[in-house]
């Protein structure tokens, strides 16, 4: 297989501008788009991360999005659909963008600066080399493009569901070091940076590594 990781920072979706500008992070499966009428739609769900008051800013100001078709949220999991005005060249893009012969290894990440990271496979290198001229139109890094074997997919329905705090204090941890060698921050840290008692962040952060450690072994020792 040939793997292609690449980051972008483009025009065409609602997500861009709204992640730089409040803050959040987002994870999202694009899955496929169609022709209805004047406008090509594209449908997609992801997870927002970051500060609750910065995610529910995020949401509220791309409900008042006008190229949205459909949004439904619960918690910070989200499903949307939003159109582009149809133009041959926007068709041919899409075509190349969702290949059916292109595998998406995890979700395409979108940042706090607005930039898209996809990371992508397919068994035809031209596949991948359309994919990477097209990223070539606008702002873009390359981090690799080379042959390689895949050993996993990233798909987070298969991953344990944890409660907002579980996540909330999880994510915290990693984001400040807490995992880290040598440990950058302390669990009493993250528990006044959250405004809550050492005991409930213990609490939380032990559920939420009991759920995960599990899933992460298997996936070790297969």
């Amino acid at each position: 297989m040939w793997v292609l990781k690449v980051k972008v920072r483009e025009i065409w979706n609602p997500y861009r501008l709204r992640t730089s500008k409040f803050d959040v992070r987002l994870f999202l499966y694009s899955y496929n788009y169609y022709k209805e009428g004047e406008k090509i739609v594209f449908v997609g769900s992801g997870i927002v991360q970051g500060e609750d008051k910065n995610k529910k800013f995020f949401f509220e100001d791309l409900r008042n999005e006008e190229k949205l078709e459909y949004l439904e949220v619960n918690g910070d999991f989200f499903s949307c659909a939003y159109f582009e005005k149809f133009s041959s060249e926007r068709l041919e893009k899409a075509k190349v963008a969702y290949n059916p012969r292109i595998i998406l290894i995890k979700p395409a990440i979108i940042d706090e600066e607005g930039f898209e990271e996809w990371e992508i496979s397919s068994h035809k290198r031209e596949d991948l080399e359309e994919f990477l001229e097209q990223a070539q139109t606008v702002e873009y890094e390359l981090s690799y493009f080379k042959e390689s074997k895949l050993n996993n997919l990233m798909v987070y329905s298969m991953l344990p569901s944890l409660t907002e705090k579980q996540k909330e204090v999880l994510l915290l941890a990693v984001e400040k070091g807490y995992y880290g060698y040598p440990r950058k921050t302390t669990l009493k840290v993250l528990s006044d940076e959250l405004g809550i008692s050492l005991s409930t962040a213990q609490f939380h952060l032990a559920k939420a590594e009991a759920k995960l450690l599990p899933y992460v072994s298997k996936r070790l020792s297969n």
